[in-house]
């Protein structure tokens, strides 16, 4: 099948207008972000918007879809690659915490706006971290067998929590460095907490 030039530029678009509704709602936020500023920021009327998404919340939802998406890719990925535990989870957290710092906008914007959502696509997203939380836990407990499942997911929470905290941060750290250090500090944070 054939793609034609006008499906092309709709197609692009779209992601046109997902990408400035990410930089948009993450730095002025949801509430102050209106249709007509995200029309503005692709060269488009905000009435134009509407002809890819009904509503400011449907548009919200997409852009926190591939937050999740992103986020979500990571654990299977490090899975496929079948590594000993140790080193499964060493990689886990660099990935995550890779992800943490190029998707910085991506991921301010979900932890700062999912609350703006209806409750079904709200609850969708919710499903989709805790199953990323719970198969995170999984892979520390393999290393961590000292961790009970409810321990394992509040470390891996608060893990989390640490990259993506610091991820969105300004800094003078270029962002290998910040990967490096995010990486380590979570990484540690696992391995060392101590319930006991």
């Amino acid at each position: 099948m054939t793609t034609t030039p006008s499906k092309v530029a709709r197609g692009g678009r779209r992601e046109a207008i997902l990408d400035a509704a990410t930089v948009l709602f993450s730095t002025r936020g949801y509430a102050e972000t209106g249709m007509d500023d995200i029309g503005e920021a692709v060269g488009v009327t905000g009435p134009a918007v509407y002809r890819h998404f009904a509503s400011k919340q449907e548009l919200l939802a997409a852009t926190l879809e591939r937050a999740v998406e992103h986020a979500a890719a990571i654990l299977p990925l490090v899975q496929a690659e079948d590594l000993p535990p140790a080193e499964s989870l060493h990689r886990l957290v660099d990935l995550t915490a890779r992800a943490c710092i190029e998707e910085r906008a991506l991921a301010l914007l979900y932890w700062q706006e999912s609350r703006n959502l209806p409750d079904e696509p709200r609850q969708h997203f919710e499903r989709l971290q805790r199953d990323f939380i719970d198969g995170y836990a999984k892979a520390l407990q393999a290393v961590r067998t000292d961790l009970t499942p409810s321990e394992a997911r509040m470390a891996v929470h608060a893990a989390a929590s640490l990259m993506r905290s610091v991820a969105t941060r300004e800094s003078t750290l270029d962002d290998d460095h910040l990967h490096k250090l995010l990486s380590s500090m979570a990484h540690n944070a696992l391995m060392t907490a101590n319930p006991s």
